[in-house]
């Protein structure tokens, strides 16, 4: 077998694959437009008019547990008839489903560009004063490999890792270099430019059905055939006969007037000095500014806390459910153990059901941290999220005790109490469980909690059809309730254990809810730290996205670090001067 041509950067057909891999097609005014192709995958097309395929034919052999991908008319039947006009009356609902970020369990996790994946303006100055040809690196080992390959991320095996790590090295150079070079050209912004939302339509546009279509552009089939695949397919922009444009050696960054653009990028800091925390200036104009229907004082009010008002009533439906749940079986005294674990369950697909399409139903500070450490959650909101959970489960806690006091009454009169708080709060379940069991069972409970929530938000590896996040999530649930119980009572939760705990107190429980430490090396340091072993765990051996700090170098991490400590001490700075002017504007 002949050995497989290897491009080098002085061949004549090297190219950039940035450029073919997007699908985006020039239409000359200046704004890109989608290939056909992958217009058709996305549904916006035209119908076609081809007989249906078998599932061998739309998997292309692949079989898989994970079933088929959707297709566009499974999409549009489920749409619902929208009467014209309605939009105008209420714009938000014009607005995409994937207009924002939902970070949650009701679908596959955003995918963002965190600031440990662009490279600074320090080094792009260092880059371009010590510029280097594409795969320079493998090449002074000695390896023949293509550019274009690098740039794709296909490395091949090899026992040396040293080898690999020079071909990573280049790998990651040429797409920083290449993602750089479209922002200083404008080719991101014109793109961005081109996808922002249209807010003068008046209606939603209405899909082209076949018999809107003229005769000229029906295509027809002979009876009895079945077409050939290939023939109701275009060939993609990157698969055409067309010679390969050559890259040049040295990158052009200089303006007209012949000044260095790198010299006119402002500084970093001050750039991120103007957005969000959490969000890297280079997409902040990504994120489209939402449409509301502000119609009344309070949904001004909504607006601006809508996902932490959707995640407390998430919380609530969960924890309400729950406490009742474990209640109407402790005081019925019938039933199983396993009872209240499918109680759990579904009262956590509820509340995904409830909140996951808004806030993306946490449920779970750890998980609200996790997401924020490994995917990038924005920890501007994490407050809310922290406020809004623990505030539910408090009071989630007093409703289920105020429906069931008459029979909690009735039960304590001939029962101890130990069963009802068991029934809100989590602890050793018996005498022989110490410290380090019941902190390992917390811990391993969550770590397994996390890894599957992150593999359920995985768009690459197996994610389950629409809907149906909420189900398998509430399964979950079942199981690892039927499992980490019996010697906890598997809280996994800091908020589903500490909101009980403080409703009890304010009820008239005694102190000694709190003089057990369980209630913080149980709940809180042991599902905290499973957390982020799980998710550790995900993305060391499966996750290939970019936004975990697993899979970017450690420089750039302890970079991110260093800037965040930093904008928190000119916070903290600030606060302190602001307290000391105010006091003396005071004495003034």
């Amino acid at each position: 077998m002949s050995p497989r041509r290897r491009g080098t950067a002085g061949d004549s057909d090297f190219i950039s694959p940035t450029r073919r891999a997007t699908g985006l097609e020039d239409t000359g005014s200046g704004v890109r437009r989608r290939s056909s192709v992958a217009s058709r995958r996305s549904g916006s097309g035209v119908p076609s008019l081809a007989p249906r395929t078998t599932l061998a034919e739309r998997t292309q052999g692949r079989f898989t547990m994970a079933g088929p991908d959707e297709t566009p008319q499974l999409r549009l039947a489920h749409e619902p008839f929208v009467q014209p006009g309605y939009g105008d009356l209420n714009p938000s609902y014009e607005q995409p489903a994937n207009a924002k970020p939902v970070w949650g369990l009701a679908k596959p996790l955003p995918r963002v560009v965190r600031p440990g994946m662009v490279p600074t303006k320090e080094e792009l100055l260092e880059a371009r004063a010590n510029i280097q040809l594409p795969a320079e690196n493998s090449q002074k080992l000695g390896l023949d490999v293509d550019p274009n390959d690098l740039e794709q991320g296909q490395i091949e095996k090899t026992a040396d890792p040293r080898k690999m790590a020079a071909q990573v090295e280049d790998a990651r150079l040429q797409r920083e270099n290449n993602f750089m070079n479209k922002i200083l050209s404008g080719d991101a912004t014109t793109t961005r430019q081109g996808s922002r939302l249209s807010r003068t339509s008046s209606s939603r546009i209405r899909r082209p059905s076949a018999w809107d279509l003229p005769p000229e552009n029906l295509s027809t089939v002979p009876e009895g055939e079945t077409p050939d695949p290939s023939d109701t397919q275009e060939v993609p922009q990157h698969l055409s006969d067309e010679p390969l444009e050559p890259v040049p050696e040295e990158p052009e960054l200089r303006a007209d007037d012949g000044k260095d653009v790198l010299d006119d990028l402002p500084n970093l800091e001050e750039i991120e000095a103007a957005y969000p925390d959490d969000l890297h200036p280079l997409v902040q104009e990504l994120v489209e500014d939402e449409v509301h229907n502000n119609h009344t004082t309070w949904s001004v009010i909504r607006t601006h806390h809508r996902e932490a008002l959707a995640e407390s009533l998430g919380v609530f439906v969960q924890l309400f459910v729950g406490f009742s749940v474990d209640l109407a079986a402790t005081l019925g005294g019938s039933g199983n153990p396993n009872t209240t674990a499918w109680g759990w369950g579904f009262a956590t697909m509820m509340a995904i059901y409830v909140s996951g399409g808004v806030s993306g139903a946490h449920l779970n500070p750890t998980i609200t941290v996790m997401l924020w450490f490994y995917r990038g959650f924005p920890k501007r909101l994490m407050p809310e999220y922290f406020a809004a959970q623990f505030l539910a489960a408090f009071l989630a806690a007093l409703a289920a005790y105020g429906l069931y006091y008459e029979s909690i009454t009735h039960y304590q009169l001939s029962n101890a109490s130990t069963d009802i708080i068991n029934s809100f709060v989590t602890n050793q379940r018996e005498a022989w469980i110490g410290p380090g069991t019941a902190f390992f069972t917390e811990f391993m409970g969550t770590m397994v909690l996390s890894t599957v929530v992150l593999a359920l938000g995985d768009d690459q590896n197996a994610p389950p059809g629409a809907g149906m996040n909420s189900l398998i999530v509430g399964l979950m649930v079942t199981c690892l309730t039927m499992t980490f119980a019996y010697q906890t009572g598997a809280a996994l939760n800091p908020s589903r254990d500490f909101g009980p705990r403080l409703a009890l107190l304010a009820v008239g429980y005694p102190s000694s809810l709190f003089t057990n430490p369980y209630w913080f090396y149980g709940p809180w340091a042991g599902s905290l730290s499973g957390s982020f072993m799980g998710a550790f765990l995900y993305d060391f051996f499966i996750f290939t996205g970019g936004e975990s700090p697993v899979n970017y170098p450690w420089e750039r991490t302890q970079r991110a670090m260093r800037k965040s400590r930093m904008k928190w001490g000119k916070r903290l700075r600030l606060s302190r001067l602001s307290r000391r002017e105010r006091g003396e504007k005071t004495v003034r």
